[in-house]
């Protein structure tokens, strides 16, 4: 993958979703990458290896992954001035009221239910879209 273009960093540990997701994003805009991690470790060491202008464009991760959570991977991106300007998504099973907010005041840019139907697909896919696009925008100007 060339870095150097806009890409989506996603970090998940479920195979199936990772391919829901790529297929998703694909769909609409098959010339969006996506690079992929098993874990909030697995990310949080990525980024550290990228230089800054191979950071990606939008970074969506699971809620709960092993090894470090997704609550645990939005402190530590906060916590790093490198990394606040890229918009942080998380996706989960849960719809727990807690944990929607935790991610929120956490500095997620949005909390996203993990599709189940290929309507909640569509729509998630749309609205991924939209934030990708909308930040490469942004940064371009």
């Amino acid at each position: 993958m060339n870095k150097e273009l806009p890409y989506i960093l996603l970090a998940d540990d479920d195979p199936d979703d990772l391919v829901i997701f790529s297929e998703a994003i694909g769909e609409l805009n098959p010339d969006v990458a996506i690079q992929t991690v098993i874990d909030g470790k697995e990310l949080i060491e990525f980024l550290d290896a990228c230089d800054r202008d191979e950071l990606p464009t939008l970074i969506v991760l699971d809620y709960k992954m092993p090894v470090i959570s997704g609550p645990e991977v939005l402190q530590r991106l906060a916590a790093n001035p490198a990394y606040v300007h890229i918009p942080r998504i998380v996706w989960s099973t849960s719809e727990r009221l807690k944990d929607i907010e935790t991610c929120l005041q956490l500095g997620a840019t949005a909390y996203f239910k993990k599709p189940a139907s290929s309507i909640e697909i569509a729509h998630f896919r749309q609205q991924i879209n939209d934030i990708f696009l909308s930040q490469i925008q942004h940064s371009r100007s």
